[in-house]
């Protein structure tokens, strides 16, 4: 880990990682953040009712690093845990993060000198780099759940960076299953947003408790 720099108060960036039960994955995610080129951010770690003792490890974390922040609450699941994150934050963007993914180093950076450079976007989603097999890489159609679509089709949630008004305005995520595209379809009939060609979010769809994995298990 990197040295903790003095930010003051108002982080530029909010990140929100939901958790459950990920207790030997979420350093590595927590990892990938400290270790990003562009430090002015805070880390809001969204307990949905763990009970592998995930908070024991968030603890030494929160123990190393003002910077991030922990809520712990009954389980929700992944939408409502991801809410509670950004009423949370007080950043000037929103993003998120898997509690079984990870950043590139360069991650954030790449994101706020877009927006810097673009004053009119308000929101942005990309494509990921994707850890697995191939047939990982199909998952649940959210327009018709008996069929199978390819991830580099799909809007992928922990990708979105965007303005923290966007998420509020929006009511944040609706509790439904691809929540993360029914928010791009609602963003983009009040605001400006865009799919950003820069793949530097790591997804791993070799986790076998995913929820996406679980859905994939009950259709067969």
């Amino acid at each position: 880990m990197i040295p903790v720099p003095n930010m003051g108060k108002n982080p530029a960036v909010s990140i929100v990682i939901p958790v459950y039960n990920r207790k030997k994955l979420l350093t590595r995610a927590v990892e990938s953040v400290l270790a990003q080129t562009y430090q002015n951010f805070e880390l809001l770690i969204v307990d949905d009712g763990s009970t592998d003792d995930s908070y024991r490890n968030i603890f030494k974390l929160i123990n190393y690093d003002y910077r991030i922040k922990y809520l712990r609450h009954s389980n929700r699941k992944t939408p409502l845990s991801l809410n509670a994150g950004i009423n949370l934050s007080s950043g000037r963007f929103i993003t998120f993060l898997d509690s079984d993914d990870e950043y590139s180093i360069n991650h954030i950076e790449q994101r706020v000198k877009l927006f810097s450079g673009n004053k009119k976007l308000e929101l942005v989603y990309s494509g990921a780099m994707l850890i697995g097999s191939e047939e990982d890489m199909y998952v649940p159609d959210a327009g018709n759940l008996k069929k199978l679509i390819h991830l580099d089709k799909c809007v992928i949630g922990a990708t979105l960076f965007g303005k923290e008004y966007v998420f509020r305005q929006l009511g944040g995520f609706r509790n439904v299953y691809s929540y993360d595209s029914d928010f791009v379809r609602r963003a983009k009939r009040k605001f400006s947003v865009g799919k950003f060609d820069s793949p530097t979010y790591i997804y791993h769809r070799d986790s076998q408790d995913s929820v996406l994995t679980q859905l994939k298990k009950s259709m067969k």
